[in-house]
């Protein structure tokens, strides 16, 4: 029996799974050091600034490009005792609003995979982050057709995962997730008796980073190997 037999549903993730996301933000926080930091009093580090900021503010604004924003102006006044000026703080929003209207740009073998894997299996796409920029994403990739469902989710937790499967009549014991988060796309349906591949991204942002995730899932170099490894013999 091949490998592919042992599931009815494949998920994806979408941010860094099927097109570039992190990219971004990591210029943003270039951006950010360079017009904040000559600001901030000699010992500040403003980038730690602005990360712990950001991990503070996810249980309050979520996740994505405007809980960013947010945070990079929390960030910018924190750091700097409240000296930045008002200029720099309007950058700032500008440059969020370029990330919000920046094209997708998907990853390289993307299409062809999902419709490699599509002729096969059923596909639903699970990502989290802010509702109106992910749907625009969505619908502006090209992509949208290839998913029976679409969820933006707040988070990407075990609750979450068993509440939306058992909307869909997914058995998680036929469910497999793909990702480029160990700790947002594969630990969770692991636990809920699913199956996980790891597609790892060049960039990882620290809150999704996870120092030993334990074995129990797949992990492949790109998303175009996909339709191979389901086809190859299941062990």
């Amino acid at each position: 029996m091949v490998r592919g037999d042992d599931f009815d549903v494949i998920g994806f993730d979408a941010d860094d799974t099927l097109w570039r996301s992190e990219d971004f933000f990591a210029e943003a926080e270039v951006m950010f050091s360079e017009v904040v930091g000559p600001y901030a009093p000699e010992g500040i580090d403003v980038l730690d600034s602005l990360h712990a900021i950001e991990l503070d503010n996810v249980p309050i604004s979520g996740y994505g490009v405007k809980a960013f924003a947010l945070s990079m102006v929390q960030a910018a006044v924190t750091a700097t005792g409240g000296t930045v000026p008002a200029q720099v703080i309007g950058d700032l929003v500008d440059y969020a609003h370029e990330m919000l209207m920046h094209p997708v740009e998907l990853l390289d073998g993307v299409p062809e995979a999902l419709a490699a894997v599509g002729r096969t299996h059923r596909l639903v796409l699970m990502t989290k982050g802010d509702l109106v920029h992910q749907t625009r994403k969505v619908r502006t990739s090209g992509l949208e057709h290839h998913f029976a469902h679409i969820q933006i989710m707040l988070e990407k937790d075990v609750e979450n995962y068993r509440r939306i499967l058992d909307e869909w009549s997914i058995d998680p014991r036929r469910f497999l997730m793909v990702g480029n988060s160990v700790r947002s796309d594969i630990l969770p349906i692991l636990e809920l008796g699913g199956a996980g591949v790891h597609v790892p991204y060049h960039l990882t942002w620290g809150h999704e980073v996870v120092h030993e995730p334990g074995d129990g899932f797949a992990e492949l170099e790109s998303l175009r190997d996909l339709p191979t490894w389901l086809a190859s013999p299941s062990v």
